[in-house]
């Protein structure tokens, strides 16, 4: 594994800013996102990309004045790539989203750059995080070893559309469902984060119909999940945290353990079930990760 639980981050909400337009990136920074993505890909018009990766210098510390982690998506193509990392790098990103891997090998290749780039800048080695997107079927044979290829990756994401568009096949919930779960388990084998949606985060107008999907994608497994609009942050907090029930039930479940345990005895029973090991692991973590989230409020 790359990491251990409790060196990645909590990312439960991450809200896409076009980065070349100040207003969204002003908007923003009183969202309540764990973090902005500074996008220079998709909703950045060619003509108009190196505005954007100039607009870094002043937008990464101004969203970190907020106290939110920011991070960059940066383009594929590698003339722009380059280039996009160094900026992102030089402003002092906490991250970067890299869409279009291709393999292990890729990610390695991104690593070393970005390791001259922080000695450069006087950096803390290591201290860029990466976020591996899944866009290709040839990235998808390859997400296992993708998702070990360097310390730095903490999370991994599926482009649905892009990926969908190589498979020539619909980019609908159901379609999706498998490559999905399968980036879950990907992702937790390797000991980081799977981030994303059992849909599309493109529901603005019914907001209760986003949290349930949210919800659902939560019980699947992931972490956390991008968004278009500040409208859906708070449904993300909402859902990829533990509710007052979940909490509850986890500390009951690990005192009614640790009652058994005084007594010498190796299993506990609850509500007249049987706590097993992976139910006291689950509350562990359940707990764990609500104090992650109070650590990150201060």
């Amino acid at each position: 594994m790359n990491n251990s639980s409790l060196s990645l981050p909590v990312w439960r909400s991450v809200l896409y800013v076009p980065a070349h337009v100040p207003r969204f990136v002003e908007k923003a920074a009183s969202s309540g996102a764990d973090a902005i993505l500074l996008d220079l890909e998709d909703s950045v018009a060619a003509e108009l990309k190196v505005r954007a990766r100039d607009a870094l210098a002043e937008a990464v510390p101004y969203l970190q004045a907020a106290h939110m982690d920011v991070l960059v998506r940066v383009n594929g193509p590698l003339q722009l790539l380059v280039p996009d990392l160094l900026a992102a790098v030089a402003a002092g990103a906490d991250g970067l989203a890299l869409p279009k891997i291709r393999g292990a090998s890729h990610l390695e290749a991104i690593d070393e750059l970005l390791s001259a780039q922080e000695e450069e800048c006087g950096v803390e080695a290591g201290a860029t995080r990466l976020i591996a997107m899944i866009e290709t079927p040839r990235a998808f044979e390859s997400m296992a070893r993708i998702a070990r290829a360097s310390a730095r990756t903490v999370a991994l994401m599926l482009g649905g559309g892009d990926f969908a568009l190589c498979c020539e096949s619909h980019a609908s919930p159901d379609v999706l469902r498998v490559p999905k779960q399968l980036l879950v388990i990907a992702a937790r084998a390797a000991g980081i984060l799977p981030l994303g949606l059992l849909g599309t985060p493109d529901e603005l107008t019914d907001l209760d119909a986003f949290e349930r999907m949210v919800r659902q994608s939560a019980q699947m497994g992931f972490a956390g999940a991008t968004c278009i609009h500040p409208s859906q942050v708070a449904a993300l907090n909402r859902a990829f945290a533990p509710s007052d029930q979940e909490l509850l039930r986890a500390q009951t479940v690990i005192d009614a353990y640790e009652l058994a345990r005084m007594a010498g005895r190796g299993a506990a029973r609850l509500d007249g079930k049987m706590i097993d090991a992976p139910v006291i692991e689950c509350a562990r973590r359940v707990l764990a990760r609500h104090q992650a989230m109070l650590r990150r409020a201060h």
